[in-house]
């Protein structure tokens, strides 16, 4: 990949945080197998409809949303590589105990403790990936990073169908394990090399930027922190009503696995443009599109009553998925002098909307009995985001003139 892309010299990632990349494409392939292969077994084993998975998918939001707040404060306290070691060990252990207790309560606990052990993780890669990052480097870490996710995470999706149909459900357990208890060992060998590197690494000078060029990342980066929950609230509840949505299609488990992971496949390939092209920054048209194509997107998965009609609505929801996570992400970093308490507050409101999509669907169908109810009551909230977006931009830029009066320049 660095081949591929790394025509400047001074843009490629410094070898020291590979080692980074690796851990995250591991972990981003280990965890999009594992859950959302553990929603197929689930429905096959425990009989799980959309409406049970839906609450699955808010509990596990719910524990996502607090322990990701909780770990990025521990990294940022206790240091990242201990954060990570936490987190390998705590995700290898919690699915052991998936492995050894196939009852229901063994699954959802070891569902509940593999939630908060990944906490401990995330927050730590995003933020090794972007310490002492000059500002002209940190946009092509954070797209790097972006890419390996993303690419890792559909490889994950579109061959763990074929991998859980071939070798079983122990192979739901025994890769995962194997992948985390190797992260795990990693760990020290990149521990000594990040403290060499910080060792010799130049100090990264202080921006000189002017009063309101400060003025737009905080504008722009409570846009995306309010407009990331709403995508996950969509993804989310997507991903919990995949398995319906297979047997309403008639697809088999492999073929779910390779038509559903469009959109991630998608999402990756959007990532990369929006890593080498960096106009979109701090355009709010860019942002608006993305919260749009992600309403019209999220509709025409769960409705689509054929294939093809959900293939063209994943790619519109992959691309709006791709450039509000981005938004979300990058705004958090640019800028920012603690990128593991940072990280963990990004990774925090990725769990509100991870619990609030299939909590507000779950109530919808409940109350109402109405299969397409999950798509209208998350379409609610999307409209509602797109006012709340247009409110934030109009205060935003209200501040900005402000400034630019008292500084002389209004």
């Amino acid at each position: 990949m660095l081949r591929v892309f790394g025509g400047l010299p001074d843009m490629r990632p410094n070898p020291s945080k590979t080692g980074y990349f690796v851990l995250e494409g591991l972990n981003s392939f280990s965890t999009a197998f594992f859950f959302n292969y553990l929603l197929f077994l689930l429905r096959d084993v425990h009989g799980f409809g959309n409406l049970q998975n839906l609450i699955t998918g808010a509990v596990h939001g719910l524990i996502y949303t607090v322990g990701s707040w909780y770990g990025g404060r521990f990294g940022q306290r206790h240091g990242y590589f201990t954060s990570l070691r936490v987190g390998f060990a705590g995700l290898a252990v919690s699915i052991g105990i998936g492995a050894l207790v196939p009852a229901l309560w063994g699954q959802l606990l070891a569902l509940g403790g593999w939630t908060l052990a990944v906490c401990f993780t995330w927050p730590m890669l995003e933020a090794l990936v972007s310490e002492r990052e000059s500002a002209e480097r940190l946009p092509h870490r954070v797209g790097m990073y972006n890419v390996v996710w993303a690419l890792t995470a559909a490889m994950g999706y579109s061959m763990g169908g074929w991998i859980y149909e071939h070798f079983g459900r122990v192979s739901l357990y025994a890769l995962p394990m194997a992948i985390h208890a190797g992260q795990f060992l990693a760990t020290w060998p990149l521990k000594a090399r990040h403290e060499a590197w910080i060792a010799r690494a130049p100090a990264i000078a202080p921006t000189t930027a002017v009063h309101t060029e400060s003025i737009r990342p905080q504008y722009f980066q409570r846009l995306a922190w309010a407009a990331n929950p709403l995508n996950y609230m969509a993804a989310n509840t997507i991903l919990a009503v995949v398995p319906g949505i297979a047997s309403h299609v008639g697809l088999t488990v492999p073929e779910a696995g390779l038509v559903m992971s469009v959109w991630f496949y998608v999402r990756a390939a959007v990532f990369a443009k929006l890593w080498w092209w960096t106009g979109w920054h701090y355009h709010f048209g860019w942002f608006l599109a993305g919260l749009v194509l992600l309403l019209v997107g999220f509709v025409g998965v769960l409705a689509a009553p054929w294939v093809w009609m959900l293939v063209l609505a994943q790619i519109a929801f992959g691309w709006a998925s791709a450039i509000l996570y981005y938004s979300s992400l990058y705004y958090a970093m640019d800028g920012s002098d603690s990128h593991g308490a940072d990280g963990g507050i990004h990774e925090a409101l990725i769990g509100m909307g991870i619990c609030g999509g299939p909590a507000i669907s779950a109530l919808g169908q409940w109350l109402t009995g109405n299969p397409m109810a999950p798509a209208w009551s998350v379409t609610a909230f999307l409209v509602g985001g797109v006012a709340l977006a247009f409110r934030i931009r109009s205060r935003g830029l209200r501040k900005l003139g402000e400034v630019l009066t008292a500084d002389g320049r209004g």
